[in-house]
């Protein structure tokens, strides 16, 4: 029964991505901002985004080894110029482990226009713990050239605000290289550090866009980010829709 829900999950996925794609009709190609973001340890919404701007996105994360589906809707709306709230649902397989919520701001525009930089807090309720946590992180994106740029995220994470609680230092590194206007290929570490271990996952991906309002993010790799420090390899996507 489980496998079959997953399968079923997969397909609606999928469904949901394809029809998007075949009802977009823009007439201009790219993707959002002009830079391309990571996959695994999302943005709220672009840095700099405009008031108004909404999107609606759907991540997805496979195990083939543990046999496990995660799967988070999200939807993000930019409240204010260069400042926007989310709220996430991360689900396991048919539980809903996690209420998220996040605000992201951007503090501007350094060299001509090549950097942008931000922050971004997440809170999180764990559903089946009962526990709050929380994460803060800085944001740096810089374009070297019309085609490579990269993101840096770095911070810590707060696991749990009681005595079991500890703090994780967090690290998003990613590398893009732009091939045309709406395809880009990128790699990308996230690491975890604390005292006694060091965790990672490695990512690289394709992100492709549909119209200037629909992008498909595509990748997987091997990944310790589990308490047992173990290897598995994790197949992940992103569908992304912008208003």
């Amino acid at each position: 029964m489980p496998g079959d829900i997953r399968f079923l999950s997969l397909k609606a996925f999928f469904f949901v991505w394809f029809s998007i794609a075949s009802i977009a009709h823009a007439t201009e190609t790219g993707l959002p901002n002009g830079r391309p973001e990571p996959m695994v340890f999302d943005l709220v919404d672009p840095l700099g985004a405009k008031k108004g701007e909404t999107e609606i996105n759907m991540f997805l994360d496979y195990s083939n080894s543990a046999d496990q589906l995660k799967w988070s809707p999200e939807i993000e709306y930019s409240f204010m110029d260069g400042h926007a709230i989310e709220l996430e649902l991360p689900v396991e397989n048919t539980n809903l482990s996690q209420y998220k919520v996040s605000l992201q701001g951007t503090l501007g525009e350094l060299f001509q226009g090549r950097m942008i930089h931000g922050w971004q807090a997440i809170g999180r309720r764990k559903n089946d713990e009962e526990e709050y946590g929380a994460d803060l992180l800085y944001l740096n994106d810089y374009k070297f050239s019309d085609k490579w740029s990269m993101m840096n995220m770095l911070g810590f994470r707060r696991t749990a605000f009681n005595e079991n609680g500890e703090f994780i230092g967090l690290s998003n590194n990613s590398l893009f290289y732009m091939y045309s206007k709406g395809f880009s290929l990128g790699i990308e570490l996230n690491s975890e550090i604390t005292e006694r271990s060091y965790r990672y996952r490695l990512t690289p991906q394709i992100q492709y866009a549909f119209s200037k309002n629909s992008v498909i993010q595509f990748g997987g790799g091997p990944s310790q980010l589990n308490e047992e420090k173990r290897t598995e390899w994790l197949v992940t996507s992103r569908l992304i829709y912008d208003f």
